[in-house]
This record gives structure tokens, sequence and C-alpha cells, in this order.
């Protein structure tokens, strides 16, 4: 391999257009147990007022768990605007550009930019008033993609494809740094989309959650996307190569990939003798505690945990000992002995650390929801304000986190030097998502990481 690795207000202008409804099969309720077994997941519910079974979400980072009610009744609360469609024009243009366009005239729609779309005030979670315009996307694919889409997109494929982005791409645009080392030896990359020495970053992180593992791909596909378009391409009226000068953009694709390969590929994948015998503790536990009735191997195509069975995103200081736990090591909800027990955990710890950040996106699945909001924000106002530009980039609907805690969001929300961000909820199946859903979510999701960047430019 030879990966160059270094050392370990105004609103942006969108695109005015309708926001569907919800399209999610449940989200359960929280200190919820799920039994996992018959190709199903059952939830036990906590809650005394579910009538139904319901899937697990991956919630806030899935520390974040509320029925689909509760969703809806945060949306209310949080002012989630409701949006129409513009009118307007399209255009053929001559670059690519990012967004969903327009459904008006003819050949409208995905991969025809939008034109002359009016502007449109609407509402943001915290009640502050913001004007959208429209947004621009990329209208062509990738000429010979590197990063292609796959049901089960592999630690191994990821840091092979990282290779071949930054030999096609240069280390100029993608600087790749290890920013730690996972239980079972694995590296934990940062890769780093545009001017390391811009005066803003942004830092968007997927897979801390085992078996939410569409999300690195979708998020390496970003990192596709931004390379390729990084001369040619537009954002809101700004060449992307403009906006790359002035906000880094920090990718951290698989925060867990020990737990990544473990729900994908058995414990087989699993190096560690140690961790073999730690992760087969886990299941002889959370059998005999009723937490499943499931066979091995089943068992751990759900596993959300590191190879220790700490649910990492259980593991950051907002309010840690308030966390839901299992009582012990289990593929989902133990919190771990203290915040920031895990080498993941403490990686992310040190990266947000070592810089000032304008912004963060966490990436989960599932319930095609954006998680903007926790008890104690310092930051209330700019998240908001992201969020509602990500309502309508996404057609995601905005929901506050509720009584969850330990999440990375959340810490970072709250923490002394604290960075506005959200937790975007991509898919509407229990995980692992299969393939069918990867175009709906790209689609949704693709312009995300350049709104982010827009944003912090702006502000």
């Amino acid at each position: 391999m030879t990966l160059a690795i270094a050392a370990a207000n105004p609103a942006t202008a969108l695109a005015v257009m309708e926001v569907p409804a919800l399209d999610m099969t449940a989200e359960a309720g929280q200190g919820q147990e799920m039994d996992i077994d018959n190709g199903t997941e059952n939830t036990q519910e906590s809650s005394e007022n579910q009538q139904s079974p319901v899937v697990e979400a991956g919630n806030q980072e899935s520390s974040e768990t509320s029925s689909l009610a509760e969703s809806t009744e945060a949306e209310t609360s949080a002012g989630s605007p409701v949006l129409t469609v513009g009118s307007g024009s399209t255009g053929s243009g001559s670059s690519p550009v990012i967004g969903p366009g327009t459904t008006a005239g003819p050949g409208a729609g995905p991969g025809v930019p939008s034109e002359n779309v009016p502007e449109q005030p609407m509402t943001d979670p915290t009640g502050n008033s913001m004007t959208l315009e429209r947004i621009d996307y990329f209208s062509e694919p990738v000429a010979d993609p590197t990063v292609i889409p796959v049901e089960k997109y592999s630690y191994e494929t990821m840091v092979s494809d990282l290779e071949k982005l930054q030999a096609r791409y240069g280390s100029e645009r993608l600087q790749i740094n290890v920013i730690g080392t996972s239980l079972d030896g694995r590296n934990l990359y940062e890769a780093v989309l545009g001017n390391p020495n811009a005066g803003k970053h942004i830092l968007i992180h997927a897979g801390i959650h085992a078996r939410e593992y569409m999300t690195p791909l979708l998020v390496m596909k970003q990192l596709e996307y931004g390379l390729e378009f990084y001369d040619r391409g537009s954002y809101a009226g700004q060449p992307l190569s403009v906006i790359l000068q002035q906000v880094a953009v920090h990718f951290v694709p698989m925060a867990n990939p020990d737990g990544t390969a473990l729900s994908q590929f058995g414990i087989e994948a699993i190096r560690s003798e140690e961790l073999r015998q730690a992760i087969q503790q886990c299941y002889a536990d959370d059998t005999a505690q009723g937490r499943t009735s499931a066979a091995f191997d089943r068992y751990l195509i759900y596993w959300k945990a590191n190879a220790r069975g700490v649910d990492l995103n259980h593991n950051f200081p907002a309010n840690w000992d308030l966390t839901g736990s299992s009582p012990n090591p289990s593929y989902t909800t133990y919190k771990g002995t203290e915040p920031f027990s895990e080498p993941e955990s403490q990686a992310l710890e040190r990266l947000v650390n070592s810089r000032k950040w304008s912004a963060t996106v966490s990436y989960h699945s599932m319930g095609n929801l954006i998680y903007w909001d926790y008890v104690g924000n310092r930051v209330q106002q700019a998240s908001g304000e992201l969020t509602a530009l990500l309502e309508v980039c996404t057609q995601y609907r905005a929901a506050s986190s509720g009584n969850s805690h330990g999440g990375f969001k959340d810490w970072t929300q709250i923490k002394e030097d604290p960075i506005p961000g959200v937790t975007i909820e991509t898919g509407s199946v229990a995980c692992p998502l299969p393939l069918s859903q990867y175009e709906d979510i790209w689609n949704r999701n693709k312009m995300v990481w350049a709104l982010v960047a827009r944003y912090a430019m702006d502000h």
C-alpha cells in the first residue's frame, strides 16, 4: 500500500421543494431491549404506551431512540418547516453542480440544474427566520468510479479505495491521516478533502455503529465526488475549488472497523483470540439476560458495538452517568467503564480537540431523520440553522435528541468549545441496510458535505 499518511445569520442559498411524508418502518422506544430471532428484530419496550412491535432505529447515533409518534411530536415542537415547490425553468448548465433540482418543466428533476427559483421564507428548528433559494447538484456521474456500491462495503475495500483515490487525484487534494488504532489493530483513517490549511474545517464521520455499514460507503462516495468535481463543479453559485480552498472537509469514513468486520463477516474477522472470547462472552450474557435468542452467527449480524462490546456512541461525556446501558459488554447499548474508555472514541476525541471546527455531521442508520438538539446545547441556533438547510437538501425531518445521553454529537454541542452539529439517520428499514436502500440514500445525501462546507464558509 502506498498511502501518504500523516502523523496521527444569513442562510446558504437552497432550493425550495416539497418535503414528502417521512418514509420509515418505525422507531423504537427509549430504553428498549431487542430480541433477534428468525430474521426479525423485535423490541421489548419500556414505554408503557407502545402498542405494537417496532424495529430499532439507528437513533441519535443510536443513543437517541424514540417512537415514531415521539419523533413526529419532536418535529412539530422543533418548528420543522413545510415547504412547497418553487416555480422555475431548467437549463442544461455547462458544469456539474449539486442538489435535487426542480420538478417544473420538461426534463426537470435529478440531473438537471434548476434556474430562477424564487426565494422563500422558512423557520429553522429554533424558530428563527431564514430564506431558501436553490441548490445546485452534481449532474454527472463519476467516469470509471473507484468507489463501487456493494452491500457489504468492507474495511479492506475502504483502505484500498483511499489508496486509489489519492493516487488518482493527488495528495494535494486528498490527505490521508491515521488518527488511531482499533482494539483489533485496524487503522482509523481521516481523509481530508481540500486545503488542509483552510481557515475553516468541518468533520463528517460514519460507521461508529458496526451494523450501519452503508454509511461508510456513503461518505466515501461523497469524498470521491468532491475529488472528481473539484475543478468543474459548483455549489450555490460558488465553484467547489473556491469552497474547498476556504473550508477543508474531514471525513472519518469508518469509526468502528472491528465491529463492522464482525457484523459483515462473523467471528473469523476478529484476529485477536482475547477479543473473540470477549465477543463470545457477550453472547452468553445477552442470551442469559434474554437480550437475544438468536443463533450466534445471526446475533453477530446485528452487532453495533466495538470488538470489546462497548457501544461507542454511548461512550462520550454527555451526561454519561445518565446513559442507559446494558449491565455488561454487549452487542449494543453498553456504555463502557467510563467516557472515552475505548481507543476508537479516544481517536475521535483527539481529532475533535486538535482544531477549531465549524460543524460536525454524524452519519447513522435508520429513520430518515436529522437529530439536531440536546439538553445543554450551547450552539443551538447554529445547529438549528444548519438543520433547516439539511431538511430541504435531504427531505429528512428534524427531531430533538430527547433524553438520550452519551452520544458524539451531544458531547460536541455541550463541551467547553462547542461545535454546531447534526446526526443524520439514513435509510427506512432495519439495519444492516440492503443495497436496495443505497440509491435513495445517495440521492438525498450526495450534496450534504458541500452544503455544510458552504455553510461554514458563510458563518
